[in-house]
This record gives structure tokens, C-alpha cells and sequence, in this order.
């Protein structure tokens, strides 16, 4: 691990020894990259993203969730070369491009390790125009807007798992109100010892425009395969894992007087539908469904939010599989028909790059109670040009 870190920093200072030379070199060439399409001189800027994430579970009385602590620290130092084009006659807008290589460094608190507990890599190329977005590579998990209910990711499977890898399509975004998007995560290559498994992602939302309230439908989509490895003494199969929910949000501020902190509140109502089928085992397809309502009120940076669910299992195969193919919340894999959360915390932005959460939930699934503290620091560095 440490000899991995040294040569991950080492290609780091490599690249950006190139740049510079390379802007020291040819600091006033215009040149286009394109023959066709005029393209401004490139610019090399650093950047950085710091995280870090403590939550404490005391689920003694709950069913398929271990009570643990997880306490840690994510530093992902970043080199990106970008640069712009306008089409001739700019009639399709503005366009950038950028090339980013970053390091994700792990460090959990109280590990053994005397250096790093992992090490994972970034390195993608982006496109953005006005009303298109692309990703194609290894990219932050944050890029994609949707899917972002704890029925799909946990809290936990986003720290420690932030980076997609494959491809983000999207049209539209959220200065619009409205976007749909496409991606592929191909998280799990085939190996000896090691299961194939990809997700393909998709998600939607369109806004309806009326003054202080918002509504809002869309959708939310996700397949799942979880296929084989290459020992032949391993008894694998191929499990499909489908889930589809259509969603409504309604939004409404409040102020008196036009002055003062606004009272924000929320509801959002999902229903979920699912297709599972383990092709080795039954090979016939489940269909758990059910439905969730989330009810919040918002306050200066207080928030007091309860999610209630009401429905089937919805991770048929967790017993089997676990973690390996549900990456949400194991609360939803509740036998009693009902899994409802309380929570109430404190979100404050210090600045323009730092983010702090702070909150507790209380956990039912029908069976038991639950705790659950959490604090997170986010702190995101802009772009520092090194030609300014």
C-alpha cells in the first residue's frame, strides 16, 4: 500500500511537471486542437475534496443491520486540463472539455495500517455544454443527480464507494429544474475469486413552475447483474435485480413578511417496483413492491424529516447475497411490512466549500428500535488556475 501511494504521487508530480513545462514552452501558441472548431488555449489547475464521515449504529433489535461505528477520513487531491470550444457561427453555444486524474485516499480511524487504509483512482474526461453533461471514466458518484434515496445507497456505500465507473449521460440539469440522465457503473470485473457485476442507472425529474411551491415528478431506475466468477468449484449464478420508482415531490415556503429564516416544507411519495430472480437457485421472478412517504420541515439549518415505508421485503435474496447486491439501506429488507425513520439534524454551510451534517435517527423495521449518530465534513476546493 505504501509503495502504491508513492508511485500514485510520483505519476501526480509527473503530470504536472509536463503541464508546466509544456505551458513554459508554448505559453502564447492559439492553435485550435480542432480543425474545424476554435478552440481557447488549455488551462492545468489543482483541486481538492476532503470528507470526513462518522456514524454510529445501535441496531441490537433490528433485523439484517449490524450495530457498528464507522469513523474516517477521504482526501482526493486533483490535476485537471481543461479547455473550451465554440462551434463556427455559435449556434449550438458554448462547450468544455476537461481531463482529470485524482487519488481517493482512505484513512479509517483506528486502523492498523500505519499508512492509508485505501487508495482508489480517478481519471475521466468531461463534456459540458449549456444543456449536455458526459462523464466517461472513473468519476465522483456525486456527478449523477439522481437515485438518491437510501433505498439504492446507504449513507456508508457512498463514502467508501464514490466513484462510478463507466459512463454519465445527461440532458438538462439543475439550473433547468428539469433533467433526464443515463449511466453504467461496472463495478465488479470477472475474475478467479472475484463475481462480474455492473449497474445500469437512469433517472429523471421535471419541475412545475409555480411561485413558492415546487412540484416535481420523475423517476428513478436501476438494474443490477450479479453474475459469475472463473473457479469452477464456486456454485454461482447469475441474479437480475430490477427497480423502478415513479416520484412526486411537493415543496412550499413560507415567509412572513418577506423577512426573516423561511419555514420550508416537503413531502415526497415513491412507489417502488421490483423484478429479482436468482437464475441458479428458484429462477423465477419475485415482484416485492411498496410504497414510501417522506414528510420534512426545514428551519434555518434544522431539518426534522420522518420516512415511512410500507411494504414488502425488498431485497429478496439479502440472506443470500447481502451487501454484494443491495447496496441501499438494509432496513428495507424488513419481514414486518413496515420500516419508518425519524430524523432530525442540522446542515450548515460555512462557506462556499464547506458543508457540515449533523443528525441523529431512530430506526423501526417492526421488530425493534434503533439509533443512529452521524457527523459529516465536506469540504470542496475550487479549481486553483496555475497559469493565473
Amino acid at each position: 500500500m505504501h509503495k502504491l501511494a508513492i508511485n500514485t504521487l510520483l505519476v501526480v508530480a509527473m503530470l504536472m511537471g509536463v503541464a508546466a513545462s509544456v505551458y513554459a514552452q508554448d505559453a502564447e501558441c492559439e492553435r485550435p486542437l480542432f480543425i474545424t472548431v476554435p478552440v481557447n488555449r488549455p488551462t492545468f489547475s489543482a483541486s481538492a475534496d476532503f470528507a470526513t464521515y462518522f456514524d454510529n449504529k445501535e441496531y441490537a433489535s433490528i433485523d439484517n443491520s449490524l450495530s457498528e461505528t464507522l469513523f474516517g477520513a477521504r482526501l482526493t487531491p486533483k490535476i485537471s486540463l481543461d479547455w473550451s470550444s465554440t462551434p463556427e457561427g455559435g449556434d449550438y453555444g458554448f462547450r468544455s472539455h476537461s481531463l482529470v486524474f485524482g487519488v481517493d485516499m482512505f484513512q479509517d480511524f483506528g486502523h492498523d495500517s500505519k499508512f492509508l487504509s485505501d487508495i482508489k483512482v480517478q481519471m475521466y474526461y468531461n463534456f459540458m455544454t449549456p444543456s449536455v453533461d458526459i462523464y466517461a471514466g472513473i468519476f465522483p458518484r456525486s456527478k449523477m443527480y439522481g437515485l438518491r434515496s437510501t433505498f439504492f445507497f446507504d449513507h456508508d456505500y457512498r463514502y467508501y464507494n464514490n466513484r462510478i465507473q463507466g459512463l454519465l449521460l445527461r440532458y438538462g440539469g439543475e439550473e433547468w429544474g428539469s433533467y433526464v440522465e443515463f449511466a453504467m457503473d461496472y463495478d465488479g470485473k470477472r475474475s478467479f475469486d472475484r463475481r462480474e457485476s455492473f449497474m445500469i442507472m437512469s433517472s429523471g425529474r421535471w419541475v412545475r413552475p409555480i411561485p413558492h411551491i415546487g412540484l416535481t415528478y420523475g423517476y428513478d431506475f436501476l438494474m443490477g447483474h450479479y453474475a459469475k466468477d472463473y473457479n469452477p468449484e464456486t456454485a454461482d449464478g447469475v441474479v437480475d435485480n430490477l427497480m423502478l420508482t415513479p416520484v412526486v415531490r411537493y415543496d412550499h415556503t413560507f415567509r412572513w413578511g418577506g423577512v426573516g429564516m423561511p419555514l420550508t416544507v416537503a413531502a415526497e411519495a415513491r412507489y417502488i417496483l421490483s423484478l429479482q430472480r436468482d437464475r441458479r437457485m428458484e429462477n423465477v421472478w419475485e415482484l416485492p413492491m411498496g410504497g414510501e412517504l417522506m414528510v420534512e420541515a426545514r428551519f434555518w439549518y434544522v431539518h426534522l424529516r420522518n420516512c415511512l415505508y410500507l411494504g414488502k421485503n425488498l431485497f429478496t435474496y439479502y440472506d443470500r447475497y447481502g451487501s454484494a447486491l443491495y447496496h441501499g439501506s438494509p432496513l428495507y429488507a424488513t419481514t414486518k411490512g413496515i420500516y419508518n425513520t425519524i430524523e432530525i439534524g442540522c446542515n450548515s454551510h460555512f462557506s462556499n466549500f464547506v458543508d457540515l451534517e449533523v443528525g441523529v435517527m431512530i430506526d423501526y423495521d417492526g421488530r425493534g428500535w434503533g439509533t443512529r449518530q452521524y457527523i459529516a465534513l465536506n469540504i470542496e476546493l475550487w479549481p486553483i488556475d496555475f497559469r493565473k
